[in-house]
């Protein structure tokens, strides 16, 4: 007996509709769970309002993505089919950060999601998605510390900065510098240029080709005073041979561990006031070098009032844009405190380290940036709301102290 064969193509187009109709069927069979998928608010937000809120369910078995918005309340309903899912939420956000009204991106994900049964609740922690483009100031340890003897140990100061974004950032070219005012004494600067441009008294800049120093997301850099153990010389102080990067002057009796790279010093050497008279600011710079040295020097003038008498004053120093600065800190001292010597738009309070002026309690304290929330995987955001006031925490335990 002779089988008889069909047309090849008739084969293909019957296996093809048999294909469909498998899942087709295997679709209309699935049974379905009557979903609550629950947002909880990102830790430490008040008064938060959600807008733009989706959410897609991708089942990992078959990758269909079901996408909904119908939230109330936090809260979205719906049917899905028992499977594995993936869940992500994206929105935006509002809420208020000691009285400032603050908006923002929100997001949230989970994986490996199981949805069975006929009804079930599924809770989605919400972070914030920062949306700043270069570095924040993490910490300031001006302070020093103190020997057994009671005698000042300056050299372990440091400053920690922080990539504060959701993409590798490079350090190559930071600038840090020092502002040449005092936030403890207010004179009458002619010209005043502080609402264009920072006065600096001491800058240095990050070494680099321009991607010779990645720093990830919520990750760190190290810029020491000294990066040697302090130890070694000082049990109450702090080991800083990790440190990413050190301050070193030449022809200067100074520190140099040739296994840490050198800030370059644009401007002056980096002399850290320990008790919290000035500010510090970091910025990129857009010009060469030799460029910024010859055309952004700051000429001033005020009259100094002693005793009665008035006597003229003047510098030469440098000025830096504001539009090129990225952080601004001020400090201070609680019962000194005359004024911020920024710009409000870069930074419209201050911090401190010392209540009083010469506070022998200040030594081996820092100021420290609060975290303001923690991504998925553990990366921290940082609080940054231009008003450091309220974006640190002022005497703090420094953060590189065992």
């Amino acid at each position: 007996m002779k089988i008889k064969l069909l047309p090849i193509y008739l084969t293909i187009a019957v296996m093809a509709l048999l294909q469909s109709c498998s899942k087709d069927d295997d679709n209309d069979s699935g049974k379905q769970t009557a979903l609550t998928l629950k947002l909880v608010n990102p830790t430490d937000l008040t008064s938060v309002a959600f807008s733009e809120l989706s959410v897609s369910f991708k089942e990992l078995n078959t990758g269909k993505v079901t996408p909904s918005s119908a939230f109330v309340n936090n809260n979205l309903s719906i049917n899905l089919n028992e499977g594995s899912y993936e869940i992500s939420v994206d929105g935006k956000i509002k809420y208020d950060a000691d009285g400032t009204i603050v908006e923002a991106s929100v997001s949230g994900y989970k994986e490996s999601v199981v949805v069975t049964g006929g009804t079930a609740v599924v809770s989605l922690n919400l972070f914030l998605k920062t949306t700043q483009s270069d570095f924040v100031i993490e910490e300031i340890f001006f302070t020093g510390t103190k020997t057994a003897e009671g005698k000042q140990y300056q050299g372990d100061k440091y400053f920690k900065i922080h990539n504060n974004t959701d993409h590798i950032l490079y350090a190559d070219g930071l600038m840090i510098a020092q502002s040449e005012f005092m936030t403890v004494d207010k004179q009458d600067y002619t010209p005043n240029i502080m609402a264009q441009s920072f006065a600096a008294s001491a800058i240095a800049i990050v070494p680099g080709t321009g991607k010779t120093y990645p720093i990830a997301p919520g990750e760190f850099f190290i810029i020491a005073d000294d990066a040697i153990n302090h130890k070694e010389y000082n049990p109450g102080s702090i080991d800083l041979r990790t440190a990413t990067f050190e301050f070193y002057t030449e022809d200067a009796d100074d520190v140099d561990n040739p296994a840490v790279p050198n800030m370059e010093n644009l401007f002056s050497s980096m002399i850290i006031h320990n008790r919290g008279f000035k500010s510090f600011v970091i910025a990129r710079l857009p010009v060469s070098k030799n460029t910024y040295l010859a055309d952004y020097t700051y000429d001033y003038e005020y009259n100094l009032v002693f005793g009665g008498e008035s006597y003229p004053m003047g510098e030469s120093v440098y000025s830096i844009p504001n539009a090129w600065i990225v952080d601004a800190v001020n400090l201070s001292v609680q019962s000194e405190f005359k004024w911020i010597v920024t710009a409000p738009s870069l930074d419209k309070g201050w911090t401190y380290c010392g209540k009083v002026d010469a506070d022998q309690t200040r030594y081996g304290k820092s100021v420290r940036r609060k975290v303001l929330s923690t991504t998925s995987n553990g990366k921290k955001i940082l609080k940054d709301t231009n008003n450091s006031t309220l974006d640190f925490s002022a005497e703090a335990k420094p953060s590189l102290m065992n």
